[in-house]
Parts: C-alpha cells; sequence; structure tokens
C-alpha cells in the first residue's frame, strides 16, 4: 500500500506542500514500524519543504517542537509533536 506514491497536492491546496512532506514522513514512520524500506518516492525533492514549517505558531512552542519531533518528519522541515503518529 505504501509503494504507489500519492498524488502531489501542492499544485491543488495552499497547504499541498505541507501534505506531500506529511504524507512521505508519515509513510517512512509507517514502514520503519513494519521493519520495511520505506518507498523510493519519500526522498524525492517534493516531499520536503524548503521552509520550516511548525505544527504549533506560538514562539515558545517551536523549541520543544524542534526536539520532540519524529526524525521522518524533521528530516522534512516538518515539526511536529512526539505523538504525532499516535492512535490514542
Amino acid at each position: 500500500m505504501l509503494a504507489d506514491p500519492p498524488a502531489l497536492l501542492a499544485h491543488q491546496d495552499p497547504h499541498g506542500a505541507i501534505w506531500d512532506a506529511y504524507l512521505a514522513a508519515v509513510a517512512v514512520a509507517l514502514a520503519a514500524r513494519l521493519s520495511q524500506s520505506a518507498p523510493p518516492w519519500t526522498r524525492l525533492p517534493n516531499r520536503t519543504l524548503r521552509e520550516p514549517c511548525f505544527a504549533s505558531p506560538g514562539r515558545h512552542m517551536r523549541a520543544l517542537l524542534l526536539v520532540e519531533s519524529p526524525a521522518p518528519f524533521r528530516e522534512r522541515n516538518l515539526f511536529v509533536s512526539a505523538n504525532a503518529l499516535s492512535v490514542a
């Protein structure tokens, strides 16, 4: 299910580039949980943001998000909380 790249959203939505990077980060994280290799499309340049994007706009939260953000997200310039992939 992770092998096929999802359609790029960058040109369809104002936040599409963020969603493109987010989908790649989630795919990498899920592949790791399943002890699988990440799909090749997750490494494409259009799946990484040029500028950092923080889940919370507050200045005080940025430091926490820089530290907490899981590696697949940080690698794509996305900074989210440690529990970004939690289901509960």
